[in-house]
């Protein structure tokens, strides 16, 4: 199977991650729509919850546990969106034929830093759930940190490979 072009791996990568992409937004929307609604819903069912003739189911009212969850949610689908945008920019250069750019070098790193901090709300995420009584957990493996280590030295190979492709362009 070819590297670039039509019908190429890189080709079938982004029809995947324009697939991915669209569903990110989708639950990153809602997630947003949701992390601003949750609070005003749990005021306004409060408020109603006041009154002695009307019976408020306690299901309704969502807790500081309940909107952690979603705050945690959140976090975790903004980064894989943002993740996966760059992964996009990076195989378009790949199918232009020309991977080996600065840009691309950068491009992993930023990668490799919204992992980290991907990582690094996990951590957060899961402190404050023990304040809050959340049900988020602390789960993160070796496997993420190895993976986290791997973009960060693909940055370097690619920033090596622009480098040595930019003196190769200006050799005659």
């Amino acid at each position: 199977m070819r590297a670039i072009g039509k019908g190429s791996l890189a080709s079938i990568l982004a029809v995947g991650l324009h697939i991915t992409r669209i569903i990110l937004w989708i639950a990153f929307i809602g997630l947003s729509i949701a992390i601003v609604i949750v609070p005003v819903f749990s005021i306004v069912v409060g408020m109603i919850g006041g009154f002695d003739s009307l019976d408020i189911d306690d299901d309704l009212i969502v807790g500081a546990g309940d909107y952690m969850e979603i705050a945690y949610h959140f976090v975790g689908f903004g980064v894989m969106l943002f993740v996966v945008t760059r992964l996009l920019e990076i195989l378009q250069t790949l199918r232009f034929g020309s991977p080996f750019v600065k840009e691309n070098a950068e491009r992993f790193r930023t990668v490799g830093y919204a992992l980290l901090i991907g990582e690094g709300a996990k951590f957060a995420f899961g402190f404050m759930s023990l304040i809050t009584d959340s049900d988020v957990e602390i789960d993160s493996e070796m496997i993420t940190w190895l993976a986290i280590i791997a973009v960060f030295v693909l940055a370097e190979v690619f920033h090596e490979g622009a480098r040595m492709k930019e003196e190769q362009d200006l050799t005659v």
